[in-house]
């Protein structure tokens, strides 16, 4: 049993030490930035059904590239603004 909780957390520190490795090199800057994406794309999707459930249309009174989730997106893609530093970019 003593064993067995030994191991596991051996396991547990090599996988946080890999990862922190990782993102310190900053080879999980593809993922952090693809993570912020879809966070922000589900935030900009939230944002269009609260306006559609006001009776909005989209199309007439917002469009999907003005809501602020989808303009957060496109800052991360691009690296610009506070969002836009997600990633270590060394």
């Amino acid at each position: 049993m003593t064993n067995t909780y030994l191991i596991a957390s051996i396991v547990v520190a090599v996988i946080a030490i890999a990862l922190t490795a990782a993102y310190m090199t900053g080879a999980l800057d593809p993922v952090i930035e693809e993570i912020g994406i879809m966070f922000f794309k589900a935030k900009a999707e939230a944002e269009a059904k609260k306006l559609q459930a006001q009776g909005m249309k989209e199309g007439q009174d917002f469009f999907k590239y003005e809501l602020k989730g989808n303009k957060q997106a496109e800052d991360v893609k691009v690296g610009l603004g506070s969002v836009g530093g997600l990633k270590v970019g060394l």
